[in-house]
């Protein structure tokens, strides 16, 4: 695995969400992870900063992140190569945080490979 200059960026606890973004956009990392993306949408006129590799899980019934919110999100990115965003039919917020209130296995086990498969093919 060869050595990077910064490191890459997963987080998953509020207000966490937002800080991996703005850090991703404003100061660079080799690769940044965002679960859930609460706020995101009040910081996308800073998305032409994006450079690094982004990747974005957004849960279709998140009751903290609106429908219009999320659309917001996905056409800002939209437009940036070096980000994705995968989308969880079904799932509310915090779906991936183990014995959390809206915990579900299968999404989060969705989430979590295509997290490390993103990871492994960014950092090495």
């Amino acid at each position: 695995m060869k050595r990077r200059s910064k490191p890459g960026l997963a987080k998953r606890t509020a207000p966490s969400y937002r800080a991996v973004f703005l850090t991703a956009v404003r100061y660079g990392v080799d690769a940044a992870v965002v679960f859930h993306g609460g706020d995101t949408e009040k910081y996308l006129g800073e998305v032409n900063g994006l450079h690094p590799p982004l990747l974005m899980h957004l849960a279709e019934e998140d009751e903290f992140i609106s429908k219009p919110a999320q659309a917001e999100i996905k056409a800002a990115l939209a437009g940036k190569s070096s980000a994705t965003i995968y989308t969880y039919p079904g799932q509310r917020h915090a779906f991936s945080r183990h014995n959390g209130a809206h915990y579900n296995a299968a999404a989060a086990a969705l989430a979590n490979g295509r997290t490390s498969e993103f990871l492994n093919q960014q950092l090495r």
